[in-house]
C-alpha cells in the first residue's frame, strides 16, 4: 500500500485479520513510526515513485498494490513503475480527478476509485432507499464489481444474523461498516442493523437483483 493515511489504516485492520503480508511505503518518517507502533514493522520509509524503494519494500512479491496518495500524477508514476518492473497483477488506484482516468486506463491501470464520485454517491445514498454505489470493478471473467449498499429500516434483513441471510449466489458480503463508522468483519452470528453499510462483491450488472433481495 502507498501512503499511511485513514484509508490504508482501515485496510491494514482488515487484511491483518487474515494474516496477509502487508507493507506500506510512506514518505513521512513519523507516519511510518506511527503505523509500526500500531501494527508492527510494516512500513518502508521512502518515496514510492523511486524504483529502489519499491524494491526494498518487496514489490516483486506483491499480489495487490493499493495506491492512495492525493496526487493523481504521483499515483500514475508509482503504479506504472510497479506494473512494468514487477508485473503486479492487481493495482488499485485512488483517483482524485476523473480527467486523469483515460491516462490510467490506457496504461492498463483500470481499477480506479474516484473520490469525487464517491462523495456524490454518498449524498445519493443518504437521500435514497437502498441506493448502491460502485467502489471498484475487477478484471475477472465474468466481470465482478464491489459495491456499497446502505441498509434502511425497511430492509428485510434488518435484525437478522448473517447466518440467516441467503445472499444471491452471484454475491459475497465482504465487509460491514456500522452506523458509528466502525468496520466489522462478516461472521454468521453477527446481526445486520439499520444504517449499516454493506460492502458486497457481485457480478457486474447484478445490482438490481441485490436491491430486490434486500428490499
Amino acid at each position: 500500500m502507498i501512503g499511511a493515511n485513514n484509508i490504508t489504516e482501515h485496510l491494514v485492520d482488515w487484511y491483518s485479520k487474515y494474516h496477509h503480508e502487508i507493507t506500506i511505503i510512506e514518505k513521512k518518517i513519523n507516519k511510518c513510526h506511527e503505523f509500526d507502533q500500531l501494527y508492527g514493522p510494516i512500513s518502508q520509509h521512502g518515496d514510492a515513485a523511486d524504483l529502489n524503494i519499491q524494491k526494498l519494500a518487496g514489490m516483486e512479491r506483491a499480489d495487490i498494490l493499493i495506491v492512495t496518495t492525493k496526487s493523481d500524477s504521483t499515483n500514475f508514476v508509482i503504479s506504472s513503475l510497479a506494473k512494468s518492473n514487477f508485473n503486479v497483477n492487481t493495482i488499485i488506484n485512488r483517483i482524485n480527478n476523473m480527467n486523469y482516468s483515460k491516462a490510467f486506463e490506457e496504461n492498463g491501470l483500470d481499477i480506479l476509485i474516484n473520490t469525487e464520485s464517491n462523495i456524490l454517491q454518498s449524498i445519493e445514498q443518504e437521500t435514497s432507499i437502498l441506493a448502491p454505489w460502485s467502489i471498484a470493478k475487477l478484471k475477472t471473467n465474468p466481470t465482478k464489481e464491489i459495491i456499497g449498499i446502505k441498509i434502511n429500516d425497511d430492509s428485510n434483513i434488518v435484525g437478522k444474523s448473517i447466518g440467516e441471510i441467503e445472499f444471491p449466489s452471484h454475491s459475497q458480503l465482504l465487509l460491514i461498516i456500522r452506523s458509528n463508522g466502525i468496520t466489522d468483519t462478516p461472521a454468521e452470528h453477527k446481526t445486520i442493523h439499520q444504517n449499516d453499510e454493506l460492502i458486497v462483491l457481485i457480478q457486474e450488472g447484478k445490482k438490481e437483483n441485490m436491491i430486490e433481495y434486500l428490499s
